[in-house]
């Protein structure tokens, strides 16, 4: 008696479901925003994602309930048009709750070192010694000197293709760790 189709069977169902329970957060389906041509950039984001997903604890801070992981990137270099980057071990999120939602989640599984401020639109969780005065401060240590600062920066605008990509999203969910 061949048992071994069986055992096909079961990994093919099984293993995906493993790899994917140990991830970070649920990994987005591209396959809405693949042959969009102006979703072009959001599609790179997916590459990212076979090259590194991060494990469930790598950030130390949990994922945001029901979000979905859209991009990941560990530290190191990338390639991009003929020119290297830095990378900093970094996640994006899509959720459909309100920017409002999520801040209120973190401030209350953060603990003490992380402090908020707001610039550009967004509003940053950071963890430091101390808070900046203005955030343009932290915007600026954070353009400055990337990667310095462990912080989620959570944004209420969402484009177009993140909506083929995850319907409903509402916010953007971005979170770096220090290179490790």
């Amino acid at each position: 008696m061949k048992r071994w189709p069986v055992f096909s069977f079961l990994g093919w169902m099984v293993l995906p479901t493993m790899a994917l329970a140990a991830s970070y957060a649920p990994v987005a389906d591209f396959s809405r925003v693949g042959s969009n041509p102006q979703c072009r950039l959001t599609t790179m984001h997916e590459s990212f994602l076979n090259n590194w997903t991060p494990g469930a604890n790598f950030f130390q801070v949990p994922a945001y309930p029901n979000a979905i992981l859209t991009s990941a990137m560990a530290s190191g270099k990338a390639q991009v048009h003929g020119r290297s980057y830095q990378t900093l071990p970094s996640a994006v999120l899509l959720s459909s709750d309100p920017p409002e939602a999520v801040v209120e989640f973190y401030q209350g599984k953060l603990g003490s070192g992380w402090h908020r401020a707001e610039d550009l639109d967004m509003v940053y969780l950071y963890r430091a010694p101390q808070p900046f005065a203005s955030g343009e401060a932290l915007t600026k240590q954070l353009m400055t000197m990337p990667g310095s600062l462990p912080h989620i920066a959570i944004d209420g605008e969402v484009a177009p293709c993140d909506q083929l990509l995850v319907p409903g999203a509402r916010t953007r969910i971005t979170i770096v760790s220090p290179p490790r």
